[in-house]
């Protein structure tokens, strides 16, 4: 494990030399989540894992956690949101969508990392009124440094987890977001039965 690694899993590991109060705090908490409902759970595991991740980024020296994300969605295309694109390129209104966040206030975040040079902005060769956010060498760079940290970081939060149990959350957490766009769409959601795994013969109408 590199240094980085090392670093990033220990700032996300809780404190062991917890004294009698802390102890039965942290009995008082896990019987309180126990008795709460599922989804409270979901919604509580999502909250948790991203304040672990927006602490691993404001680390990143001059860079914060908005600039951090904003800087990842554009390098591989997604981000926050379920819409993808080609990773590297995007438009100011695309770019915005994947990252959930208003034109408006992505803005100052594209300005900062302009100056970094980790973007730049190129006008389309065939509509010039388009202006494509381009990642730099610098910014690929810098990317692949965030990455290291938060697979680390991912690491350390699946400590413990066996292989199986992980499958069952994916799957579970697949459903949920499947289920609530379904309700969204008003579109039937996707059964297990019905995705073919099989990469050579792939499932009709998704190829």
């Amino acid at each position: 494990m590199s240094d980085e690694h090392e670093q990033a899993a220990h700032r996300c590991q809780p404190v062991q030399d917890t004294g009698p109060r802390e102890l039965s705090e942290l009995r008082e908490l896990h019987d309180r989540l126990h008795r709460s409902p599922l989804m409270r759970l979901v919604g509580l595991a999502g909250q948790a894992v991203g304040q672990s991740f927006r602490r691993l980024f404001a680390e990143e020296d001059g860079l914060s956690p908005g600039a951090a994300a904003v800087l990842t969605t554009l390098a591989f295309g997604q981000g926050r949101g379920l819409d993808t694109g080609t990773p590297g390129r995007a438009t100011h209104s695309q770019l915005a969508q994947r990252c959930l966040i208003t034109p408006g206030t992505l803005t100052g975040v594209v300005s900062t990392l302009e100056k970094a040079g980790y973007v730049r902005r190129e006008r389309d060769e065939s509509d010039r009124r388009v202006v494509w956010l381009l990642l730099t060498d610098a910014g690929r760079e810098r990317v692949e440094v965030i990455g290291r940290r938060a697979a680390a970081a991912n690491e350390a939060l699946l400590r413990g987890v066996d292989p199986e149990l992980e499958q069952s959350l994916r799957s579970f957490l697949i459903t949920v977001i499947e289920n609530n766009l379904a309700i969204v769409q008003e579109i039937p959601p996707v059964s297990d039965n019905d995705v073919n795994t099989d990469a050579e013969h792939p499932h009709p109408g998704r190829q």
